[in-house]
């Protein structure tokens, strides 16, 4: 098993890149400050997201049981078919909460006035977070995380709500 310190390690090596660049070139101390402080909500998407990376002990999946889902909303459906438990509620607003704070930085970082520039920085991130699940569980030959659309659609609209709550912030904490 590959625990979440990998991720902490190679943050910290990314954070420490960055930084040495930044102040070689003067960037401003807010920019810094943000800049690290996205690379460290970075990080710790990867430790939420992929880490532990599970080789020594196989998932066993069935006919009805499978580690994908392309078709949209359906575990979403499936969730609340069963009931509304807690588990199902904390995989939906855990999946939004995941990435509003990605939309607030990404606006704090850079400039994006269409709203399909802000959807494809959106879209990428959270396809990004799936085809590396997807990547690392066929690279060791055990899918330990489901690739799911579902989640794909849910962190986009969390990246929304995050672009949202940027737009009524005032124009002093903008800047």
């Amino acid at each position: 098993m590959i625990t979440n310190g990998l991720a902490i390690l190679i943050g910290a090596v990314i954070l420490a890149v960055y930084l040495i660049y930044a102040i070689i070139r003067k960037r401003p101390v807010k920019r810094i400050v943000v800049t690290c402080i996205f690379i460290i909500y970075l990080v710790a998407i990867a430790i939420v997201t992929l880490f532990p990376i599970v080789y020594d002990d196989v998932t066993e999946y069935t006919d009805t049981i499978t580690w994908y889902n392309f078709i949209p909303f359906k575990t979403i459906i499936s969730a609340f078919q069963n009931g509304v438990t807690a588990t199902a509620i904390s995989q939906i607003i855990g999946n939004i909460a995941l990435s509003v704070p990605f939309g607030i930085m990404v606006l704090m970082l850079f400039k994006l006035p269409h709203w399909w520039q802000k959807l494809l920085i959106a879209l990428s991130f959270t396809a990004a977070i799936e085809f590396s699940q997807l990547c690392i569980g066929l690279s060791i030959g055990n899918m330990y995380r489901n690739i799911d659309i579902d989640d794909v659609i849910l962190n986009l609209l969390g990246a929304y709500i995050g672009y949202g709550i940027y737009a009524i912030l005032p124009k002093k904490i903008k800047k």
